[in-house]
């Protein structure tokens, strides 16, 4: 039986394939914090226009799918107001997004070429409306984004440690190899 070397390059291949996933679920969820209830603003005004928009392209399309937010402008009110699609109760606002709405938006956004994200939602609906008005509150919007964002830093922080200990096992294979001999073919 001939000692066979074991070949180092996929340990490493897959550590690094491993460790950039988790790297980007680090960097993209470690900051991303809600801002405080005492950064935020109130706006009022009446839905005028409604749109969704793709996030990953950031152009309008017509499907409901998870990358996409929900954009809308308010009447006589300057700027563009986004509810991202991770968010609870996206499916509900896009279906009954109407008439006149409280939005709270971070302060430091109101202005900007951005559009502002809404961290609380209420809306006024006619007496006779057959539906319920809806609103997200604000503590409901911090639980679920700060839920998500713990389940992606701990998928990240465990894909990272898989890749060290890829590593280390590249590392091993390696002395292995060089401490082994090879034995010629007989």
């Amino acid at each position: 039986m001939r000692n066979r070397r074991l070949q180092v390059w996929p340990y490493i291949t897959l550590a690094l394939f491993i460790g950039a996933i988790g790297g980007a679920f680090l960097h993209y969820n470690i900051d991303t914090d809600i801002p405080s209830r005492d950064a935020l603003q109130k706006i009022s005004g009446s839905v005028d226009k409604l749109f969704l928009m793709d996030d990953l392209s950031g152009k309008q399309t017509g499907l409901l799918k998870p990358m996409n937010s929900i954009h809308f402008t308010l009447e006589d009110v300057e700027g563009e107001f986004r509810y991202p699609s991770s968010w609870p109760g996206y499916s509900t606002i896009w279906r009954q997004l109407s008439f006149h709405v409280d939005v709270w938006v971070r302060k430091s956004d109101i202005g900007s070429d951005m559009p502002m994200i809404v961290y609380r939602f209420e809306q006024q609906v006619p007496e006779d409306w057959v539906v319920e008005p809806f609103s997200m509150s604000y503590e409901r919007i911090t639980e679920t984004q700060d839920a998500s964002r713990r389940s992606y830093v701990r998928a990240g922080t465990i894909l990272l440690a898989a890749a060290a200990g890829l590593v280390l096992i590249a590392m091993l294979v390696h002395i292995r190899n060089r401490w082994k001999p090879t034995t010629a073919a007989r």
